[in-house]
């Protein structure tokens, strides 16, 4: 796994006579343990910067080690002129002040003044250079110093994970969807280094799963059956070899190619070739860590995997279907891609749903295939968060399922209340009307537990807009510009 590792460096000015070489070695030795408590290797820089020459010094030896992030403590009021050399270094930017200990008589540090003074020359003499910073403030054991670079670390941390990453479509985008078309160059860029592959076949994957004998097919039926709390439609029965195969080949192509995500068209060849629905298949990918989206859809793909990444848990991927503004929820729904650890409560039925082609005219009877996961998400926090636009907008929500209280639909589902945008209490109607009037693609990935703050910091550090709210109003609104 990536460590994410920060470069520590004190900067000053002989004029404040404030013990600062005796208060950067209490703070380094503390970061070596808050390091080993959050999760981060730390590179301390010796001495004191205080020239330009010596900034730049200390800017190659924080290169030379591979900083991510340079958190650079004015431990006293320092020289303008150092800003823009760590500003323009190859590692984000974090600026910490120190507190002076003392309400009167001579300043000994003037730190706070010092990151005020850098943060106002970065955001105005360097603005066409749209350089992010975050500032810091206090002793390494204050909690106001603590959550921040907590917050820091898991975002940042997700980000260089990101961009180490490998990413397959497979099949193409499902016909019609073309909400979901993306540019996988600005993917690219936007986290540059990752490997995206969107070249592969359905037939590869069919190959293979055609190709296993009996026996394995055997073994993967007995551990699917055991996993779920029993099998709901003999339909979904019928179709557990299928399924069973479809398994073992998607995980040996993952094994094969070393991919950390897949975004898979999941109709309508499997229907027209098996009459099956691939839905457990992306599940059990799911539990195993490998964020899998349906129809195709690389670009929520990715974003699971940010997801993945920033909460250190599994996700999955829903439609928003259905709200409810007596109680201001919305329903989160699919056909049955969703992984175990939303139902530990309740568990899991194995099932059908649509089969993606024509129901029979005149019939009355259910017209579906399997296999798919029958499932009411655990009552809970979850976070929300989607690429979206042209690789420049971040969607940030936040909500609660409810559990099994309220009737819903088939499949993987669940009511969620308690919504935020941004961070921001919303109405359901404000939801839904911003969704709409933004025309935001239909695909919302989903991690457990709330990590709305970690994915605006991301989305801070990586430069891209928020999905603004639009209130809801009966004339026609149109999207921001």
């Amino acid at each position: 796994m990536e460590t994410l590792k920060i470069g520590l460096v004190s900067s000053s000015q002989l004029s404040f006579f404030g013990d600062k070489a005796g208060r950067y070695a209490v703070y380094a030795q503390q970061m070596e343990q808050l390091g080993r408590e959050l999760g981060f290797d730390l590179y301390i820089h010796p001495g004191t910067v205080i020239t330009p020459d010596e900034a730049r010094a200390a800017v190659r030896a924080l290169e030379a080690e591979q900083v991510d992030f340079i958190l650079l403590q004015c431990t006293s009021y320092s020289a303008g002129t150092l800003a823009p050399i760590f500003a323009r270094a190859r590692a984000a930017l974090g600026l910490w002040a120190i507190p002076e200990h003392g309400q009167s008589g001579p300043v000994l540090f003037n730190s706070f003044c010092s990151i005020n003074m850098y943060s106002g020359i970065i955001g105005h003499y360097l603005k066409d250079y749209k350089i992010p910073i975050k500032w810091f403030y206090g002793d390494v054991d204050d909690r106001l110093f603590i959550d921040r670079l907590q917050i820091t670390v898991r975002a940042l941390r997700a980000i260089k994970r990101m961009r180490h990453a490998k990413v397959a479509l497979v099949g193409g985008i499902a016909p019609g969807f073309d909400d979901l078309y993306d540019d996988e160059r600005k993917l690219i860029r936007l986290f540059d280094g990752m490997q995206i592959n969107r070249l592969h076949e359905y037939s590869e994957v069919r190959d293979r799963a055609v190709a296993y004998s009996q026996e394995q097919v055997s073994a993967e039926m007995e551990k699917l059956s055991a996993a779920a709390n029993g099998v709901f439609d003999q339909r979904a029965r019928l179709a557990l070899e299928t399924n069973a195969r479809f398994s073992l080949a998607y995980d040996d192509f993952v094994k094969e190619y070393g991919y950390d995500a897949l975004a898979v068209s999941c109709w309508p060849k499997f229907q027209n070739e098996f009459t099956y629905s691939v839905c457990a298949v992306v599940a059990g990918l799911n539990d195993k860590g490998i964020p899998t989206a349906c129809e195709g859809d690389l670009t929520s793909a990715i974003s699971m995997l940010l997801l993945k990444y920033i909460a250190d848990d599994v996700c999955t991927l829903m439609d928003m279907s259905a709200f409810d503004r007596e109680d201001d929820t919305v329903l989160m729904w699919h056909c049955g891609p969703t992984a175990s650890r939303f139902c530990q409560k309740g568990g899991y039925q194995l099932s059908v749903n649509y089969t993606g082609m024509a129901h029979p005219e005149g019939s009355t009877e259910p017209f579906g295939c399997g296999v798919v996961r029958d499932l009411v998400c655990d009552p809970g926090q979850m976070t929300i968060g989607r690429i979206y636009g042209e690789a420049d907008q971040l969607l940030v929500a936040g909500g609660s399922f409810l559990g099994d209280v309220k009737p819903s639909f088939c499949g993987s589902r669940g009511w969620m209340g308690d919504l935020t945008l941004n961070r921001k209490p919303i109405s359901a109607l404000d939801l839904v009307n911003t969704l709409l009037v933004q025309r935001f693609a239909h695909h919302y990935p989903i991690v457990p537990g709330d990590y709305t703050k970690e994915l605006m910091e991301a989305m801070g550090w990586l430069g891209l807009k928020p999905v603004k709210a639009v209130p809801y109003e009966d004339y026609l609104q149109s999207p921001e510009e």
